[in-house]
């Protein structure tokens, strides 16, 4: 019955969409709309079945008399349906008319979104001009072999930054980097013609050049002898940030917002193979402050937070960028050094550290000297297998050495 691809979109969209005539007869239901209200197949259409609840029927014929006398108005009211099973279903209905060239209404075009399962603040954000292109997703038809894009919505092409003309021009490799070579691309359609409909995460580019993660729905279509691809592309940039913020959440120290030691073991991992060898040279400088109980008891743990946090600045101001500070607990730090080829990287670094110590911390006018006791260690290649554990306690064993003596001192493990 309908063979525009737009049609095709409303077939597959998870969205319930009714087409209507100007008599209010329903002429077409989307897979959708059937499953909210609990039919299947053709039973919809059928003579005896009336959609709308009792008593929102007279509402139905004035929202049919506004949008004949306003049909360039879109509307967005609540009202109620009724399933199959006789319950009614709280909805807000989104409703366009669509006219001829003659301007008069030759048909209805609903969205129907069910106020048990969505916001209703959400909800109340769509307002429909037309269905597709007032979508909050990004709607693409491409070309299968190239990628050419043939047909976007109003939110794809403004949420890259382009008008539509420009984007027109351009092909879904242009705008996905992930497509960055042709055997890439063609994998990808390959995978999508195998399954009706293909799910999986991506990434758009914008004009400007920042990219930002989506969430892809594309299938496959034969249209009057021709392929295309129609995809639903929809930002999931908030739903990755606070995925990253649970991530830091389990792997940053919340006071410091140094990695803590869950951090470290799986940086650990990476770095070390299983037989214990490594492809670069590592080091591990131990950092433990000087009479820090001292402080806690002499200016309050208030103060000795702000210590701790003082320290970290300190540390993360002296080493490179490559290299990691690690809050392991307490009042207790290491420094993972990557690259290391010999002892002079090292003591550099070891003696930069140090040097942040020589200065006293300053807060609300009191002046407090921090010393640190600094253990060192590395493994170079060919020194042979060594456990990462095994290193980091060389490195604390150095440390205790280091506190033998009095003020910051750096001890290298023998």
């Amino acid at each position: 019955m309908f063979v525009n691809p737009i049609y095709r979109l409303i077939e597959i969209t998870p969205i319930p969409v009714i087409l209507s005539a100007p008599s209010g007869k329903l002429e077409y239901a989307n897979p959708a709309l059937k499953q909210l209200l609990g039919y299947e197949g053709d039973e919809v259409y059928a003579d005896d079945v009336v959609i709308t609840h009792a008593d929102d029927r007279e509402l139905n014929k004035a929202i049919r008399a506004k949008l004949n006398q306003f049909p360039e108005q879109p509307l967005q009211i609540e009202k109620r349906y009724m399933h199959k099973l006789g319950h009614a279903i709280y909805c807000q209905l989104n409703i366009v008319a669509e006219m001829d060239n003659d301007g008069n209404v030759v048909r209805y075009i609903s969205q129907i979104i069910d106020l048990t399962t969505v916001n209703k603040e959400a909800a109340a954000d769509i307002l429909l001009t037309h269905l597709v292109d007032k979508s909050n997703d990004a709607i693409f038809v491409a070309n299968p072999q190239f990628g050419q894009i043939l047909n976007c919505n109003q939110f794809a092409y403004r949420c890259l930054g382009y008008e539509k003309e420009e984007l027109l021009k351009l092909t879904i490799p242009d705008i996905n980097p992930d497509y960055d070579t042709k055997a890439k691309w063609q994998e990808r359609v390959a995978r999508i013609k195998a399954q009706e409909t293909t799910i999986f995460e991506s990434c758009l580019k914008q004009k400007d050049g920042q990219v930002f993660p989506t969430e892809v729905s594309v299938c496959h279509i034969d249209h009057q002898g021709k392929s295309y691809l129609l995809a639903i592309v929809r930002d999931i940039s908030a739903r990755k940030n606070k995925e990253q913020a649970l991530i830091e959440l389990a792997n940053l120290d919340p006071l410091t917002q140094l990695p803590n030691r869950r951090y470290l073991e799986q940086l650990l991992n990476d770095v070390f193979s299983e037989n214990g060898d490594v492809a670069e040279g590592m080091g591990f400088i131990y950092i433990d402050l000087d009479d820090f109980k001292q402080i806690n008891d002499q200016h309050g743990h208030a103060l000795g937070d702000e210590v701790l946090v003082w320290v970290a600045k300190q540390l993360k101001a002296a080493v490179r960028s490559t290299d990691y500070v690690i809050r392991m607990g307490g009042d207790e730090f290491l420094v993972t050094i990557s690259g290391v080829t010999n002892t002079t990287i090292l003591n550099r670094l070891a003696h930069k550290i140090a040097d942040q110590f020589s200065a006293p911390f300053s807060c609300k006018g009191k002046s407090i000297e921090v010393t640190a006791s600094i253990g060192v260690t590395a493994h170079f290649i060919g020194d042979g297998v060594y456990a990462a554990n095994q290193l980091i306690e060389e490195a604390d064993a150095a440390m205790y050495q280091a506190k033998k003596q009095p003020g910051t001192t750096i001890i290298h493990f023998s």
